[in-house]
């Protein structure tokens, strides 16, 4: 699933929430995470002044518990890694 300004929470949680993925990231990297949920509260810093932005919540463990976030605007694209 290609990520652009108008793909939704919802888009991304449907099809890949409690789900094994590649995350293709716009920098050119290549991950591999467990998605767990969606965020539309994610700041890259925590500062009070940052604005809020979408973000898949992952793991590198396979817990359904929280872990770190990444914005979508640093996603290019997300899809199911059918080896796991």
């Amino acid at each position: 699933m290609k990520i652009t300004p108008k793909t939704s929470l919802w888009d991304v949680e449907s099809h890949f929430a409690f789900s094994w993925v590649i995350v293709h990231m716009k920098d050119g990297r290549t991950l591999h995470l467990y998605i767990v949920d969606t965020d539309d509260e994610f700041q890259r810093h925590d500062e009070d002044d940052e604005p809020e932005l979408k973000a898949i919540v992952y793991n590198t463990t396979g817990s359904n518990s929280y872990g770190n976030g990444i914005a979508f605007d640093d996603i290019d694209s997300i899809e199911l890694d059918n080896q796991h």
